[in-house]
């Protein structure tokens, strides 16, 4: 099965090592988003999606935070 690798960051352009580096900041690695980085569209858009779902989020940060543990626990993924 082929795979796509996740690109370095010198590999980028500086908008999506920005996307990259708030990733990082919210989400401790930023690999599926480096390996979107093949379609820089797709990042931007997936950016865009992320930033307005933050800003117009109900839920309390404790709550986003609790979900995202359930989460990585059901998907057995040590975060």
């Amino acid at each position: 099965m082929s795979r796509l690798r996740e690109l370095d960051l010198h590999e980028v352009d500086d908008e999506i090592r920005a996307v990259c580096a708030d990733v990082e900041r919210q989400a401790g690695t930023s690999r599926s988003t480096r390996v979107y980085a093949h379609h820089p569209p797709v990042v931007k858009a997936l950016a865009r999606f992320r930033a307005a779902v933050a800003k117009e989020s109900v839920l309390e940060p404790t709550l986003k935070e609790l979900a995202r543990l359930k989460i990585a626990r059901l998907n057995v993924c040590h975060y």
